[in-house]
């Protein structure tokens, strides 16, 4: 008797395991379209160069923008990753980290004006030690107060290869 009620058990648990695992790998799967949508990229247009990570999308903001004004001798970050708690011209720490360095950089709090979500700027900066960490491998971390997010190295070092080249400032 007690066979057959673990038999019929087991029968009946068969379909809750079965959506509980398709649910599970539709999870897993979603969060894998995220991770791979995001890539690095280097554009090049007069004397305008930026490297960024983001999605795919042409329409959407990328996570994180360097971007070169050559004929300015300018370098601009923008991370586009809402800071809780921060308004429009705070000062604000952006921190880039790899597993061997980190390369903290001032700036200001900014307001899309189209989203109303606040980023992270920071201008005419020296992109030198950026680069050092950025070349590091494997993931890198970015931090701006509690807000933080991780950047994938896939494609990373031929992006920051075309940029170093494309970026003419002077020493």
């Amino acid at each position: 008797m007690a066979k057959r009620s673990l038999l019929t058990v087991r029968r009946q648990a068969r379909p809750l395991v079965a959506i509980a695992l398709t649910l599970a790998t539709l999870l897993l799967a979603d969060a894998a379209k995220s991770e791979e949508a995001m890539m690095w990229t280097e554009k090049s247009s007069g004397g305008l160069t930026t490297l960024a990570y983001g999605p795919l999308s042409p329409t959407a903001n990328p996570l994180f923008v360097l971007s070169c004004f050559s004929g300015m001798n300018i370098v601009v970050l923008d991370v586009h990753k809402e800071i809780p708690g921060a308004k429009r011209g705070d000062p604000v720490t952006i921190e880039l980290s790899s597993a061997k360095a980190q390369a903290p950089v001032k700036a200001e709090v900014e307001t899309n004006e189209a989203t109303g979500t606040t980023f992270g700027e920071a201008s005419d900066i020296n992109v030198k030690p950026l680069l050092q960490v950025m070349r590091d491998p494997g993931p890198l971390t970015v931090k701006m107060g509690e807000a933080s997010a991780t950047l994938s190295d896939q494609g990373r070092a031929k992006a920051i290869a075309e940029f170093v080249e494309n970026c003419k400032l002077e020493e």
